[in-house]
């Protein structure tokens, strides 16, 4: 990797986490809530100050973020994304006619319903984007004033427990939305003996993974806390969105526009994999594989990745993509990468809650042998030219790729989602809820969704998968190849020099052997022999 792609990568993570940076008068400075910057973060800052002086240098336009309140509440226009998400609700495209939403569990102690309730309403009435609801011509609106937001609560004995669980998840795993209708979001609370269980359910027009996670801080806080009130907000998405959509014709964004239109001739089509010959139309279901590397295990995986050079979140990038590669027809191709992309646009862009999604292709070229750590830093060095480029929404390229190629080329239904380094990992600042793999996410035209997010406990990866697309079993296999070679890049010094090669499952391999085990004792006499034995028995009679 670069010093520019260090540099690119560093600034990324400490935003993600709250940390705010720029340049003044040739100075690097920063603000970050306590515990945020760590040491060694600030190690790698000094050492690559140079470069990260000139990306913040770049990134200043001429754009300005203004809070607009007389037009708070006015409708404005959607990002390109979610104008994305609204398209796929709609069965007329293939693979659509499914929201984008998102289901999580996070356990806790024991909670008050009274307190959970209020504390959730306060912050319907803080963020906005809580109150937002979506027209049919194309544009979204806050609502001044809306109901006292209902969270139920059941509650059940040790016995029951798993039972109650499932049965919410099953009301609210896989709701869908009117996006016209408030509220695009619901609670609930289930009781049990030794634990509460906060379910959450959110449509992701309203809201990101960095939203999520920060509404989650900011419950928490007030929970803990309900003697210190959060910080006002002096602006609201409205304001960034608009600010955000005056860059579009900016010089920076126009080369990044000419850099992309130069690559889509030669972009590669998604990975090929064996897909059910099905025209059958049924609602959209996604199941999820879950995997989790222990604290230790993930931290191995980091030493191995740092010692090559390459970020953790390449390293869980190249083992999903090469997996892939193992069952595709192709070994060129390009995943659909989530990206989440606060411009610095203002010192409280970090504090909303909105969708600040934008995706970008990604190229994988596996045709000529590499290492894995050869592999791993091809991946990661086009990701980083990828991302230098990002003014130029992976939506527009994808949209250019379909007018040029067509509408099935340009589907690209394999996602990678990474939040590593998104949720602090200290415990002075981690989330005190905890995740359990019980949530489930789906997108409208996506197969697979692999989701990489990192904690306290160690690395947690999903993998949100379509029903009904795949063959029987595949998605097990792959899986299990998965999260093999996760373990092996941690565990395994050697394996980052050896040949990037996905091995089979055991039982494909011992398939193999038996079905090429054609030894046998070889026959006597000539091979014409047989011809004329046969011919004797069967001889014709004339009488």
């Amino acid at each position: 990797m670069t010093d520019h792609s260090i540099a690119f990568e560093l600034l990324q993570r400490l935003r993600n986490r709250g940390a705010q940076l720029w340049e003044e008068q040739g100075k690097l400075n920063y603000r970050a809530p306590q515990g945020v910057i760590s040491a060694d973060d600030l190690h790698t800052l000094r050492a690559h100050k140079a470069n990260v002086l000139a990306i913040l240098a770049g990134e200043q336009q001429q754009t300005t973020l203004i809070a607009d309140e007389t037009a708070r509440f006015a409708p404005f226009p959607l990002s390109q994304v979610q104008a994305a998400y609204l398209v796929g609700r709609n069965d007329a495209f293939g693979y659509g006619g499914v929201a984008c939403h998102v289901y999580l569990e996070v356990n806790y102690p024991l909670l008050q319903h009274a307190r959970v309730s209020a504390i959730w309403n306060e912050l319907v009435a803080r963020h906005d984007m809580l109150r937002t609801v979506f027209d049919r011509s194309g544009s979204q609106r806050v609502l001044p004033d809306v109901p006292e937001l209902i969270i139920d609560c059941a509650s059940s004995g040790a016995e029951q427990g798993e039972a109650l669980l499932d049965s919410v998840k099953q009301q609210m795993g896989h709701r869908l939305y009117q996006p016209e209708q408030w509220p695009l979001f619901s609670l609930s609370l289930s009781q049990l003996p030794a634990r509460s269980v906060l379910h959450l359910s959110m449509d992701f027009l309203i809201a990101d993974w960095a939203s999520i996670w920060l509404l989650l801080g900011e419950f928490e806080a007030r929970y803990q806390h309900p003697d210190q009130p959060l910080p006002p907000l002096k602006i609201q998405f409205r304001d960034y969105l608009l600010a955000e959509r005056g860059m579009d014709e900016s010089p920076a964004a126009q080369r990044d526009r000419a850099w992309w239109q130069q690559r889509i001739p030669q972009l590669p089509a998604s990975p090929q994999l064996p897909l059910l010959d099905t025209q059958e139309r049924q609602p959209a279901r996604f199941t999820r594989r879950f995997l989790q590397l222990p604290e230790e295990r993930w931290a191995a995986l980091k030493q191995q990745a740092a010692q090559c050079g390459i970020t953790p979140t390449a390293a869980v990038l190249t083992a999903y993509a090469s997996v892939l590669q193992r069952w595709s027809a192709s070994e060129h191709f390009c995943l659909n990468l989530t990206v989440l992309n606060r411009q610095p646009l203002h010192e409280q862009v970090d504090r909303l809650v909105g969708d600040f999604t934008s995706v970008s292709l990604l190229e994988v070229d596996q045709r000529r042998p590499m290492s894995w750590a050869e592999r791993a830093s091809a991946i990661s060095q086009q990701l980083y030219d990828d991302l230098d480029h990002r003014l130029c929404s992976g939506v527009e390229v994808i949209r250019e790729l379909a007018r040029a190629k067509g509408r099935d080329y340009a589907l690209m239904p394999y996602v990678f989602t990474s939040a590593i380094g998104l949720v602090p990992a200290d415990a002075e600042n981690a989330l005190q809820g905890k995740l359990d793999g019980r949530g489930i996410t789906q997108t409208p035209q996506v197969f697979i969704d692999c989701q990489a997010m990192d904690s306290a406990a160690g690395l947690q990866v999903n993998w949100d998968v379509r029903d009904g697309v795949f063959p029987s079993g595949m998605i097990d296999d792959l899986f299990a190849s998965f999260e093999s070679l996760l373990n092996a890049m941690a565990q395994e010094d050697a394996i980052w020099q050896q040949t990037a090669q996905v091995a089979l499952p055991e039982w494909q391999r011992e398939q193999r052997l038996q079905v090429n085990d054609t030894h046998a004792p070889l026959p006597e006499g000539g091979l014409h022999q047989p011809f004329f034995a046969q011919a004797h028995l069967t001889r014709m009679r004339w009488r």
